[in-house]
């Protein structure tokens, strides 16, 4: 079976939060970055609101890259979480990289709301951004692409570490509750990051954290940002087969359906901001690592 896959990025964005779900709950948006019952509350909220079929968390893109040094203001206001300063100032303070701690801050809130939110019943996603993006939150992304050539080996290091993070904040993140992890590494684009470093780097990365949770999705199911599975697929780091699910279903319900099947462990070439849209056809992604 052969099918055309037209997949447009909508570029990835944090998660907004309406004005009138702030109002009807009396959670302030500082609350809801913060706090584990704050947060699972507007996450409840958000499904409803949007007709979706599954809670999401975090809402932002910092919580990573915070849990990694990386120093976040949050507001008080509809802006959402933003950085400060990074927290390298050149390539050579990447030896000071650490390994996220999980049992402490944001980071920690959110895994202890995706516990709340699978508890109350709720199928859980649980949004993971790439080392190659998160290292570009903790330094100048234009300094990272000049200084790849000269310092390859200790750029290679700290996305190690940060690898053994993501795996780590994964894992944690199903054991806690989550059936669905959603994974993009958009600044470790193809057509940001070009051929070679995407062989190299960027792609090799995500295809070392996929390999490593393949074997301990225990029922989860890994949903690939659109741009990262044809990427993927462009560079032969996989391959891609179409699997038919019941007409009629938004593609949100048809992940929730699929990650009940133990022998689909990865999908993608779509995008989970279309997540309680109605699918125009019934056909979801198998990603198959190489």
């Amino acid at each position: 079976m052969s099918l055309a896959v037209d997949f447009k990025c909508r570029g990835e964005s944090p998660e907004e939060i309406p004005v009138s779900i702030i109002n009807a709950t009396g959670i302030s948006y500082y609350e809801a970055y913060t706090g584990k019952n704050a947060m699972a509350v507007i996450a409840e909220h958000l499904k409803e609101y949007k007709g979706d079929c599954m809670c999401r968390v975090p809402f932002c893109l910092t919580v990573e890259a915070e849990a990694c040094g990386a120093d976040v203001i949050i507001p008080d206001e509809e802006t959402g979480p933003r950085f400060k300063r990074y927290r390298f100032n050149s390539i050579e303070e990447l030896v000071e990289i650490k390994e996220m701690n999980l049992n402490r801050g944001r980071i920690n809130e959110v895994l202890n709301c995706v516990e709340i939110l699978w508890k109350n019943g709720n199928v859980v996603t649980l949004n993971v951004e790439g080392p190659f993006t998160i290292l570009a939150l903790l330094i100048d992304s234009m300094a990272l692409y000049k200084g790849i050539r000269k310092y390859k080996d200790l750029i290679d290091e700290a996305l190690q570490v940060i690898e053994n993070s993501v795996v780590k904040y994964i894992l944690t993140g199903i054991e806690k509750g989550a059936k669905i992890i959603s994974y993009a590494d958009p600044t470790g684009a193809l057509e940001i990051v070009g051929p070679k470093i995407y062989r190299e780097i960027s792609g090799r990365v995500s295809c070392n954290i996929l390999k490593r949770v393949e074997g301990e999705l225990d029922g989860a199911i890994v949903h690939l940002c659109g741009k990262t599975s044809t990427a993927l697929e462009k560079k032969g780091l996989c391959r891609v087969q179409p699997v038919n699910v019941a007409g009629g279903l938004t593609y949100g319900e048809a992940i929730c359906q699929l990650h009940e099947d133990e022998s689909i462990k990865f999908i993608g070439h779509g995008c989970l901001k279309s997540s309680a849209a109605r699918m125009r056809r019934p056909v979801l992604w198998q990603v198959e690592l190489i």
